[in-house]
């Protein structure tokens, strides 16, 4: 999934002869907190709502192209790349652009969360256990191997490292809500089984794995 794919044309760009009252109109209707600029078809940053607050409302944008976040991503890039900056920066949007820096349109924050539901799992009905294991322990597939054994299958899998203590954590997605003879068997194997979640996750634990999915991202 690249970022091409995700581009929504519902938000627009702010153009250099549009003044600070104009853009702050946008950014109250669309829900955003930043806009791009575009200047001769080519992406010029995200304008900010926090630099335009106490600015002329007759103020055109241009005046504030120097203070604008120079952020974008290609269309090529994989989805991930965008949901790391975005997560890092705070923002709500990125500009996506071709090769040679032609602004195309933008991804939201929504889009990529989206995305990453879809590529987390999530959307999946089933269950997720999460193991903590030393680094050099780690063999999906044996975990694979565990998993069949008992009549399902592993249909995501994450991992990242605890850096309170260096160990490896792994979040598997199993297609069947049911794992208690799962579970059965990796206690059987020694795996330390941190948590783990049926079907049914409350939105407590949807923000956990995302979470984990960002410190993935974040390594």
């Amino acid at each position: 999934m690249t970022a091409a794919e995700l581009i929504t044309n519902n938000i627009p760009h702010l153009q250099t002869t549009d003044t600070v009252q104009q853009a702050l109109d946008l950014m109250h209707e669309f829900h955003v907190a930043e806009l791009p600029l575009v200047i001769n078809q080519k992406s010029a940053g995200l304008i900010k709502e926090e630099d335009l607050q106490d600015a002329d409302a007759d103020t055109p944008v241009i005046n504030f192209q120097p203070l604008a976040e120079q952020v974008k991503v290609n269309e090529a890039d994989f989805f991930l790349a965008p949901l790391k900056l975005m997560h890092q920066r705070k923002l709500d949007l990125l500009p996506v652009v071709k090769e040679d820096g032609e602004y195309i349109g933008v991804i939201t924050a929504d889009d990529l969360l989206n995305a990453a539901v879809h590529y987390n799992g999530a959307s999946e009905p089933g269950a997720i256990i999460i193991l903590q294991m030393a680094p050099n322990n780690f063999s999906i597939s044996e975990l694979g191997r565990i998993v069949e054994t008992n009549d399902a299958r592993i249909i995501h899998l994450n991992t990242w490292v605890d850096e309170a203590n260096g160990q490896l954590m792994v979040a598997i997605k199993i297609n069947k809500p049911d794992i208690q003879d799962i579970l059965a068997t990796l206690e059987r194997y020694e795996y330390n089984v941190v948590r783990y979640f049926g079907e049914n996750l409350s939105e407590e634990e949807l923000r956990l794995n995302f979470d984990h999915l960002m410190n993935y991202l974040n390594i």
